[in-house]
């Protein structure tokens, strides 16, 4: 003899093996491929070219990045609000990345400067900072140390410090052109 609430769990226990067996064969999608892509929608001006493998160097800015960078521009009045990104030498990894809020009147082409926007954001970079973070992204977080803009997926970095301001360089994929 089955029970009434028996009956019910055998007909949800048999309906989500149904479900389950009928989206397995649907078209899979993943996440990755419903998302939008950062580099698609992050525009180069004055686009560098890789002197190690002849290939454009680009960053990403992430939605978050692009919101934060407008509201900023917003609050402050300033429609030429944009993000300097540099690298220098120091921190405990090496490498440190510098972010400096400035205009876009810093910005210089001639000097190797590149600019990247998206959704009205901006950072400018130069080519010798782009060698080292070719195709990174930079986004902005909330973390418990703090928030800030933050360079994440960095391809070329080998390791960084707990805190992500500090970097060492791949430099076998650099010189590899990887």
């Amino acid at each position: 003899m089955i029970f009434p609430a028996s009956r019910i769990i055998l007909r949800q226990h048999k309906s989500f093996f149904q479900y389950a067996r009928q989206i397995s064969t649907a078209k899979k999608f993943t996440v990755s491929s419903l998302a939008t892509d950062d580099f698609t929608l992050t525009k180069a001006k004055n686009q560098q070219i890789s002197e190690h493998n002849a290939l454009p160097l680009h960053l990403a800015i992430t939605a978050k990045a692009a919101e934060k960078l407008n509201l900023l521009a917003q609050k402050e009045n300033n429609p030429t609000l944009a993000l300097r990104l540099s690298v220098s030498s120091g921190g405990c990894h090496g490498f440190q990345y510098n972010m400096e809020i400035t205009n876009k009147e810093t910005y210089k082409p001639d000097d190797g400067d590149s600019l990247f926007i998206r959704d009205g954001a901006t950072v400018i970079a130069d080519k010798d900072t782009l060698e080292m973070m070719r195709d990174s992204k930079i986004d902005y977080v909330k973390e418990l140390i703090g928030e800030g803009f933050k360079v994440v997926e960095s391809p070329l970095a080998k390791s960084s410090c707990g805190c992500g301001s500090s970097f060492d360089v791949d430099f076998e994929k650099l010189a590899e052109g990887k």
